[in-house]
């Protein structure tokens, strides 16, 4: 997956990803933190979707959001593997 920041200030930061897959995970993540943030699609017809966060430190905010991210798909898989037995 290719991603890019596309913009960044003092207060916000927009980050475009090739999936919507992630943006769309990170959402509640931010939301359930108190971060104002929203996922749009800038064209119907060229490839990309954005996560904009706005807050006193959005990347401090964008990273802890992606830790917390990869801590809960840790643990679903490792709840996969010990529900699921291997062949």
């Amino acid at each position: 997956m290719d991603y890019k920041v596309v913009e960044k200030g003092k207060d916000y930061i927009e980050v475009e990803v090739t999936d919507k897959a992630l943006p769309n995970a990170l959402l509640p993540i931010l939301d359930g933190a108190g971060v104002d943030a929203y996922a749009y699609e800038p064209h119907p017809l060229k490839p990309g979707y954005r996560l904009h966060i706005t807050a006193d430190n959005p990347e401090k905010e964008l990273k802890k959001a992606v830790e917390t991210l990869l801590q809960d798909w840790k643990s679903f898989g490792k709840a996969v593997e010990e529900k699921i037995p291997k062949k």
